[in-house]
């Protein structure tokens, strides 16, 4: 009995040390495979190199990424599409400093140091251009490609239909260095080397003027132009409402190369020359900054407001959380002049000095692991269920089948403001980072069954323990039976000898 007791405390702490192993080891396993992934998944992967032969000045994306308008010092105007092949090219007069394209690809304009605004279509075709008084800085194209617009170093904002008709034109009296159209092309903003500012509408009225302390070297707005930001060469970062009042304005350190905002407005990334990148809060106040290796000349925040994307001119392409942290980085063949992000934040385009665009997607599976959400995770097919082949179920099927119009994205609102912007409402329909979802629910489900999972070799090996200890226990039970009977069978003989004897010895008495 004692022994028995023994042996069964044997094998439970036995099994209690089996599982409080699997335990560790699961958890040990599960933290260095999520570090592994961490720090080895790339934020975004290289795609395409497009190759152009020249210093790329200006790069645009369509909506989805899958096509790309390249702006150069050889004169060309070409166009790409996402594996890196050159669908045409168009030469110009001089050097072309600036492109925009339409979100879904199909308009291209562009300007040129020959004085020329040039539209094209999506094969390639100039459909018309426009001769101004001075080499073209900036065009803007608005999404659906219906206006644009050109800001020239004559001084004169130009604003035109698809068609090439110019419906308005604005002197600013000094060189404007910077154009902007809202995504309907009812607003365009502008900023000039006389310090000023502007926005319009459609109709070429102005909206307003606001005066600042410097030359304005890059503008932006949100979607519907409820904000404007702007940037220049006093060192300071301005933000203006609709009414043309000044938000707020910040003196972050040097020359400000490039502005953007998020679509509602709720912060604020720039570039400057001393090698930064900047985030500001709708109060103005400065976030983070972060030094690279060079002159930051263009910076854009992603629409989903996912991630800033920003070239230097230390050859590299970085990406950053709007919580300052360095997702990604990588080195280029030479100084990055232009970035481009697609509107639906899938793809990076970078335009570089080696004569190359550099096409970058992004990396759904790091980015759930970066930012520790999940809605960033590929969508796995459904499995189609099997469907007998009858008229009732091909009707039904037809009935409960849903068909979506686009692409979702999510937008990360932080605001500091104590008013909501028109801007905020449409973004505050967006799903918001760390929102439960379904997928929270299966992530806990796969940690159970990964946890579990653990378990079965430390349990496999108590189960075998206990059926080897219940075999023996068995087995040297039916040894000690069958010792028992020897022993008695010993006795019998004994027994059987001593009768004998003892007959023998009566025999001899009588």
């Amino acid at each position: 009995m004692k022994r028995s007791l023994g042996i069964r405390l044997v094998f439970l702490l036995c099994l209690v040390f089996c599982l409080l192993s699997g335990v560790a080891v699961a958890d040990s396993a599960t933290s260095e495979n999520e570090d592994v992934n961490a720090a080895e998944i790339e934020a975004f992967d290289l795609i395409c190199r497009c190759n152009t032969g020249s210093i790329v000045n200006s790069v645009s994306l369509s909506s989805g990424g899958s096509r790309v308008a390249v702006g150069g010092l050889d004169n060309n105007v070409t166009f790409f599409n996402s594996e890196g092949i050159k669908l045409w090219d168009y030469s110009t007069g001089d050097i072309v400093y600036t492109v925009s394209i339409s979100s879904d690809g199909s308009s291209v304009a562009a300007g040129s140091n020959d004085n020329n605004v040039y539209f094209f279509n999506q094969r390639g075709k100039l459909l018309w251009n426009y001769e101004t008084g001075g080499s073209l800085n900036s065009v803007a194209i608005s999404a659906d490609g219906s206006y644009i617009a050109a800001g020239s170093d004559d001084g004169k904002v130009y604003f035109f239909d698809r068609e090439g008709n110019l419906l308005w034109s604005f002197d600013a009296g000094a060189e404007v260095r910077s154009i902007a159209v809202s995504r309907d092309g009812s607003h365009v903003t502008a900023g000039s080397n006389n310090h000023y500012i502007y926005l319009f509408d459609r109709d070429g009225k102005k909206v307003w003027d606001q005066k600042t302390g410097s030359v304005i070297n890059s503008v932006c707005m949100t979607p519907r132009a409820y904000y404007v930001a702007s940037g220049g060469s006093n060192y300071n970062v301005y933000l203006l409402n609709r009414k043309g009042d000044f938000s707020w304005m910040n003196n972050p350190s040097y020359w400000i190369s490039s502005v953007s905002l998020t679509t509602n407005g709720s912060h604020l990334a720039a570039g400057s020359f001393d090698s930064k990148i900047h985030l500001f809060n709708r109060s103005g106040t400065e976030l983070w900054s972060y030094k690279v290796g060079d002159t930051v000349y263009d910076v854009e925040v992603s629409p989903d407001s996912s991630y800033i994307a920003a070239g230097s001119w230390d050859d590299k392409v970085y990406a950053f959380s709007l919580e300052g942290e360095k997702l990604w980085e990588n080195k280029t063949g030479g100084k990055i002049n232009s970035i481009s992000v697609s509107r639906d934040s899938s793809t990076i385009a970078a335009g570089s000095d080696d004569g190359r665009v550099y096409l970058f997607k992004r990396n759904g599976t790091a980015f759930a692991l970066l930012l520790g959400d999940d809605s960033f995770l590929p969508e796995e097919p459904e499995e189609e269920d099997d469907v007998v082949e009858t008229e009732d179920s091909d009707q039904s099927l037809k009935e409960t089948t849903a068909k979506t119009g686009g692409v979702e994205n999510r937008v990360g609102v932080v605001s500091a403001a104590s008013t909501e912007s028109p801007e905020d409402k449409s973004a505050s329909k967006e799903p918001v980072s760390g929102s439960s979802s379904p997928e929270g629910d299966s992530s806990e489900d796969s940690r159970v069954m990964g946890l579990l999972n653990s378990f079965k070799l430390p349990l496999s090996l108590v189960l075998a323990l206990c059926v080897g200890a219940v075999l023996i226990l068995k087995l040297r039970k039916r040894k000690g039976s069958d010792y028992e009977d020897l022993e008695d069978f010993e006795d019998m003989e004994d027994l059987e000898d001593s009768d004998y004897y003892e007959d023998l010895e009566d025999e001899d008495h009588s």
